[in-house]
């Protein structure tokens, strides 16, 4: 009749040891059932109501070329100097300019950039640079 850490003697006992479990169980899934209402109720609080003005999102140039994207990151390359850009700042900056950019940029361009010897890579920080040989687009 026993399991494995459960010696039961009868049937009896084994039914009352499931029993407690059971209780026990069920008392947690009503403490859980609990605290998620207590969760849904504050979120519905946090909605902001239908008659609430969102403010718009600027909307970025649906003609902006591949050219144009390159040169915008060239460019703040060359403001950086020294202490150099991580491509995620020239994405915000791109995108506060209402430049349209793929989900690798400047990722990409910056890899090529890099094998060419154009810019380098602090490891530690991540940010990139150019390297002396690049020449200023004018």
């Amino acid at each position: 009749m026993g399991g494995i850490g459960h010696p039961y003697k009868t049937l009896e006992e084994k039914m009352r040891f499931h029993r407690k479990r059971i209780k026990y169980h069920q008392d947690r899934l009503a403490e859980w059932e609990r605290i998620v209402a207590e969760i849904q109720q504050l979120h519905r609080l946090e909605q902001v109501s239908a008659e609430t003005d969102l403010p718009q999102i600027a909307r970025a140039k649906k003609n902006t070329s591949l050219k144009a994207r390159n040169d915008f990151a060239r460019e703040l390359l060359m403001q950086a100097g020294k202490a150099g850009i991580t491509p995620a700042e020239i994405r915000q900056r791109a995108n506060e300019n209402g430049i349209s950019t793929p989900n690798n940029f400047p990722y990409k361009m910056f890899k090529v950039m890099k094998e060419r010897g154009k810019i380098e890579k602090d490891e530690k920080t991540g940010r990139y640079r150019l390297t002396g040989r690049e020449v200023p687009m004018v």
